[in-house]
């Protein structure tokens, strides 16, 4: 019996670690895909928000609300790779401006199918964080 439990929690630790060093496509890193419209967009895996009105200094506020979260690194600018609590699961968050100007969000899952809504719910306390909730209706 006690090794059938060493030899578990060896499967988890194994699971674990290979989730915490699993990498990121660089297509997940810099894509930046549609929709264009304004709006929240239901997408495979994650969540895409257009804000056509945001102010000037938008990208600026979320980056200081994304790195004021403590599993959220930036490996470049204008994205971010937010870790989950216990799996360490990696969700990635783009953002840029399109040409004409609107603040494009994206969040997404790397590994799995369906994102259960987490990546919509910390979009949007970013947005309410960085005070950008007005700008974005």
């Amino acid at each position: 019996m006690f090794w059938w439990l060493i030899a578990i929690g060896a499967v988890f630790m194994g699971l674990g670690l290979l989730v915490r060093l699993w990498p990121i496509p660089e297509a997940r890193l810099s894509g930046q895909p549609g929709p264009e419209a304004p709006g929240w967009h239901a997408m495979a895996g994650g969540v895409k928000l257009v804000i056509p009105n945001a102010p000037a200094d938008a990208e600026a506020r979320l980056k200081r609300v994304a790195l004021d979260d403590l599993r959220t690194v930036s490996p470049r600018e204008g994205t971010y790779v937010t870790r989950s609590m216990i799996w360490q699961f990696p969700d990635v968050t783009r953002v840029w401006r399109d040409a004409a100007g609107a603040l494009h969000i994206h969040a997404h899952l790397v590994i799995g199918r369906s994102d259960l809504g987490v990546n919509r719910k910390r979009l949007e306390r970013w947005i309410e964080e960085a005070g950008l909730a007005a700008a974005k209706s």
